[in-house]
């Protein structure tokens, strides 16, 4: 093989690589819709339904900005790796959520929280007190 034809070899082995990884992120991506598609702010609430009732609308409504339209939360959704959300707007959230809800503001330390079903316990275990 000369050194342009290794060139173009590697090339297209290069492009055939591309497209398949491409194409399984696609379908991953479509799988990923699909489920997110069947879950619905009825089963939202109905994950905290031991909780104050107050807590889980006001915490979906609260979170919307970071998600599409028509795009509902799962309570294993993570705050920072999904959301990529830095700790001053989860703490900005945190507070958001109470006032939606008709909480007092929460501490101003607050704990470390990894998820959304994080948010929500929280605030429930705050109001409590």
């Amino acid at each position: 093989m000369t050194g342009w034809q290794k060139v173009a070899a590697l090339t297209a082995l290069y492009v055939v690589g591309m497209l398949w990884v491409n194409w399984t992120m696609v379908r991953r991506v479509r799988g990923a819709v699909a489920a997110r598609a069947a879950w619905t702010a009825d089963d939202f609430d109905a994950v905290f339904a031991d909780l104050d009732p107050r807590l889980a609308p006001a915490v979906r409504a609260a979170i919307a900005p970071w998600y599409g339209e028509g795009v509902v939360p799962r309570p294993e959704d993570t705050l920072r790796r999904f959301l990529k959300m830095d700790r001053g707007e989860v703490d900005d959230l945190v507070t958001d959520v109470a006032a939606r809800a008709g909480l007092p503001p929460p501490g101003p330390a607050l704990p470390d929280l990894p998820d959304v079903a994080a948010v929500v316990r929280y605030l429930s275990s705050s109001s409590r007190t």
